[in-house]
C-alpha cells in the first residue's frame, strides 16, 4: 500500500513517461515497447525502472520539458530521486523514493 501522495506522484510520473513515449519515444514506433520494473524493499524504498526500446533514435534534450520538471518536483517533494538517461535506443528512467 502506498500513501496517497506517493500513489499520486507515481501515477503522474507514469502518465508523463507514457505520454512522452507515445509522442516522441518508443511507443511512437510500431516495434517500440516499454519495460517497467518495480520493487518495494523491506526498508520501504520503492524503485521504478522505465526502459524504452525500439523507437526512434533518441538524443538528450537540450532543455528540460514541462513533464520532466513535474516528475522531478513531485518525486523530490517526497524526498525521492529521479534519474533520466537518454541512450540512442531509448530513454531509461529510474525513480527511487520512500513509500
Amino acid at each position: 500500500m502506498l500513501e496517497p501522495a506517493t500513489a499520486q506522484a507515481v501515477a503522474v510520473t507514469l502518465h508523463e513517461l507514457a505520454t512522452n513515449a507515445a509522442k516522441y519515444g518508443s511507443l511512437s514506433a510500431e516495434k517500440g515497447h516499454v519495460d517497467l520494473k518495480w520493487s518495494h524493499g523491506s526498508d520501504g524504498r520503492l524503485s521504478l525502472h522505465w526502459t524504452e526500446t525500439g523507437g526512434p533514435i533518441v538524443q538528450k534534450p537540450t532543455r528540460k520539458g514541462f513533464g520532466g520538471r513535474i516528475i522531478e518536483q513531485m518525486i523530490g517533494q517526497l524526498k525521492g530521486e529521479t534519474r533520466f538517461e537518454w541512450h540512442a535506443e531509448g530513454l531509461n528512467c529510474e525513480i527511487n523514493l520512500q513509500a
